[in-house]
């Protein structure tokens, strides 16, 4: 019987290997105070009662969403305990395991108690809670709601992993782009897995493909059928068998059907990652997931990278133009100093004078920047008060670092002064904003974030009130901190950086369904028959089948290497002379055709 369940982000997908933190250290105490809702206790400290309140709003409106899904009302209250940051969850003690990097949150049988941090980021969080209330509630239908329910009743059901984590992810997320990549590239490139091999083999974007598939075939109804036949049954597959008419067998025919329906109209006039770029990284060889955060050299010459080859993360300097290894620079959670080394929220950035790299990672009981001189390793390290540190870019100018920091309910962007020692807000609001880049003279930094028109942090309202889940490219000038909006667009845009020859940003959008690389020209052209200077229009120079992200460029602009992701992993590819490339046109996917369609509608049977 599985009796804790962890929402594991940025692909859902889940390290072997454990931390250097593992022993729990206990740093602070938590004077924890409570509120209530309807159906749950929400706990909370440090006097962020704004973060429990919107806890209570996204729960309520889950609990709602699922309690229809399920054909159930809870019977028991459930106890959220919210942290104020990732290093604080870590040091909970709800449960005995260690909340590693990429544990967004955990739901325990005994108790059904739900525990999770916030981490600056408001879609991640309502995620989160979403997600794991769909695991509180499938543990009060199944389980009886505690370890003591299950012993009494002798309960023999073990609902399978990706039943339940697929089932949180669907309810949580419906459908997105990033779950659309991984099941487009499963459909395309790989073998495409049976519902048994779920359990051990993309249980999250796997099983919420499936239950997509249940819904969209039978009908959301079906949910609660399902579940409701698995408790009769106590056994998983008689419960699917009673409730479809098919057994795993012919589940995973009827399934594997539907995926090559919806993915393999998307290949036509789409470009496979291998066939417009360079492929640095290989992870099939080395047997690794991730390969992520790359850092181009100033002169062009190396890059940086996150890589997984060890089960760890390090820090790996490679030829930018060979993709050979030249050293690992780092070792990853295996010190205190460099405990984690935020693969979640990455960020790899060089000196100008190419001789240092500045990285965010978890030392002790917070987070710093590291300063690594790459010929010699030694390290200087300047700790932060802030709850988070993420996405380090040292400025052009030499002696500041703009980072992410993460204070209480919101992240905002800071510049940290390196002769002084001292940090500054940049911006200051409700907002999430990550992903700052410089502009080659220094003067200005764009960066991502969910404000919408709130372009001086003037919003007055609830946060639970606000789009949060859309995300644009704004930029802030460092000196008067003026924001202005770059992108105005219905879908997302993410990892901005600034091109050095020309006015222009390069920058990742989810356009039609698929992340594809985009040129944002910030200069005005003349129309010399109007008179008129017209506003320049971004474009995309990539038509990509699968998905890439975090660009960067060398100093002359004749390289660009990015992360993408094929064949159920992330590699470095790399593309000459990005600033040439021709515009491309980006078809809707299937997913973004149909969208209008898949709704979220279903018949409260519950009575």
């Amino acid at each position: 019987m599985k009796f804790l369940y962890t929402f594991i982000l940025f692909l859902a997908t889940s390290l072997n290997a454990q931390s250097f933190g593992q022993n729990k250290v206990q740093y602070r105490d938590f004077d924890w105070n409570f509120i209530q809702t309807p159906h749950f206790d929400i706990y909370y400290y440090g006097g962020e009662q704004d973060l429990a309140e919107f806890a209570a709003d996204v729960a309520e409106d889950s609990y709602e969403q699922i309690s229809v899904h399920l054909r159930w009302d809870l019977k028991r209250r459930v106890s959220i305990m919210v942290y104020n940051s990732h290093n604080d969850f870590q040091q909970t003690n709800v449960v005995g395991t260690y909340m590693r990097e990429g544990i967004g949150g955990v739901t325990e049988l005994f108790k059904n108690r739900v525990v999770f941090p916030f981490e600056g980021n408001y879609e991640q969080f309502r995620h989160v809670i979403h997600h794991e209330l769909v695991h509180a509630m499938i543990n009060d239908m199944v389980y009886g709601g505690s370890m003591q329910n299950v012993v009494s009743s002798r309960t023999k059901i073990r609902v399978p992993i990706w039943s339940n984590e697929g089932l949180a992810e669907y309810l949580s997320s419906n459908w997105d782009t990033k779950a659309d990549m991984v099941m487009r590239d499963i459909a395309v490139h790989e073998r495409m897995p049976s519902v048994k091999e779920l359990n051990y083999f993309m249980a999250y974007k796997g099983g919420q493909s499936l239950w997509r598939f249940i819904s969209g075939k039978y009908g959301r109804e079906k949910i609660g059928d399902i579940f409701r036949s698995m408790k009769r049954t106590q056994n998983d597959e008689r419960g699917y068998e009673s409730a479809l008419g098919m057994n795993y067998k012919d589940l995973t025919t009827q399934w594997h059907k539907y995926l090559k329906k919806e993915y393999w109209a998307d290949v036509k006039d789409r470009d496979p990652l291998e066939d417009m770029s360079e492929k640095l990284t290989d992870h099939k060889k080395v047997n690794n997931f991730y390969n992520v955060s790359p850092a181009l050299s100033p002169d062009g010459s190396m890059v940086a990278l996150l890589s997984d080859q060890t089960g760890y993360f390090d820090i790996h300097i490679l030829d930018a133009m060979t993709g050979k290894r030249i050293k690992k620079l780092v070792k990853g959670n295996r010190s205190v100093d460099f405990e984690e080394l935020k693969w979640l929220q990455p960020g790899l950035s060089w000196s100008p004078d190419n001789e240092k790299i500045v990285v965010a990672a978890k030392a002790g009981k917070g987070d710093v920047l590291h300063i690594i001189d790459v010929k010699t390793r030694k390290t200087e390290k300047y700790e932060l008060d802030m709850d988070g540190v993420f996405s380090a870019a040292w400025s052009p100018r030499g002696n500041e670092i703009a980072f992410v920091g993460q204070a209480g309910e919101s992240s905002d962007i800071y510049i940290f002064n390196m002769d002084t020692e001292s940090s500054r807000k940049i911006t200051d609001d409700i907002f999430s904003d990550s992903y700052p880049s410089w502009k080659p003279d220094g003067s200005q930094i764009v960066f991502v974030s969910d404000r919408g028109d709130y372009l001086e942090g003037e919003f007055s309202g609830l946060m639970y009130e606000h789009d949060y889940s859309q995300t644009d490219i704004y930029t802030v000038d460092i000196e008067s901190r003026d924001i202005s909006r770059v992108t105005d667009t219905d879908y997302n845009e993410s990892h901005p950086v600034w091109a050095h020859t020309k006015n222009s940003l390069f920058y990742t959008a989810d356009h039609n369904g698929v992340w594809n690389l985009f040129i944002h020209p910030l200069e005005n052209s003349f129309d010399p028959g109007s008179g008129i200077k017209q506003e320049s229009e971004p474009y995309a120079i990539t038509n990509v089948l699968t998905g890439l992200q975090q660009p960067t460029l060398s100093q002359d602009d004749n390289i660009l290497i990015f992360a993408g992701y094929a064949g159920i992993g992330w590699d470095l590819y790399s593309v000459a002379n990005p600033l040439r490339l021709k515009e491309k046109t980006v078809e809707p996917t299937q997913f973004i055709f149909n969208r209008e369609t898949d709704t979220e509608s279903i018949t409260d049977l519950r009575r």
